[in-house]
């Protein structure tokens, strides 16, 4: 199935904006396990977690757009 840049816009923004926004609620509750990590390490590590599931889950066909 081919999509055009316009339909795969609003694909890109709710990856990125669930990936970002995942990964930054799931940091903040894991820095309130381990208080002495960094948060912002935390964050970039769920982010890439939460992205790198979501693209699997496309490339597989487990997700159809």
């Amino acid at each position: 199935m081919n999509l055009s840049l316009a339909q795969w816009l609003p694909v890109t923004a709710a990856w990125l904006l669930g990936a970002f926004g995942g990964g930054a609620a799931l940091a903040w509750l894991y820095k309130r396990l381990h208080p002495d990590l960094a948060f912002y390490k935390l964050w970039a590590l769920w982010t890439t977690v939460l992205g790198a599931v979501v693209a699997l889950l496309l490339v597989f066909g487990l997700v159809r757009i």
